[in-house]
């Protein structure tokens, strides 16, 4: 009896179902490698731009900035926003530095070059608050160049991470 287990045993491997078998096994450890080398992949990448955030300089200075225009009613985001002025064009280069780069961040969470999740560990509250911060000058660009598209992918990160 121990020789027909071992004989349909050997049989079964040498036939055309154990080569399906296998084909569809490593087609599935395959999927799930490139499934999780990926996932890993967008981690790695959305971790290095975040870094960003708190090692170069011009972003550094241009979120206290931001900051310090929302605290400060002298500085007025919306005032900046709406002047004319030249003396006030530095100020609005400061603020489009951090809404750039979380406009870059947000489009990429959005299409799925950056993962979300890390993005939201590690800077929901700053995400949140920028845009908040940012609204009056984000409005006066929108009306000023007619497009309510302007900044919309911060908009919509701003508001999944606000909901979490």
């Amino acid at each position: 009896m121990v020789t027909l287990s071992v004989s349909f045993i050997y049989d079964f491997l040498n036939s055309q179902a154990s080569t399906t078998i296998a084909g569809f096994v490593i087609i599935m450890v395959s999927i799930f490698a490139i499934y999780f080398q990926r996932k890993t992949t967008k981690q790695k990448v959305a971790l290095k731009f975040l870094d960003k955030l708190s090692t170069e300089q011009s972003l550094i200075n241009s979120a206290k900035f931001s900051k310090n225009c929302y605290l400060n009613p002298e500085m007025s985001v919306e005032l900046i926003a709406t002047s004319k002025k030249t003396e006030h064009r530095k100020e609005q280069i400061q603020l489009e530095v951090i809404l750039n780069y979380f406009k870059s961040l947000s489009m990429g969470v959005r299409i799925g070059i950056y993962d979300k999740k890390i993005a939201c560990l590690s800077q929901k509250q700053q995400i949140i608050h920028t845009f908040q911060q940012t609204k009056p000058y984000i409005k006066h660009i929108r009306k000023d160049l007619d497009s309510n598209k302007i900044l919309k992918n911060l908009e919509w990160l701003s508001n999944k991470l606000d909901a979490i």
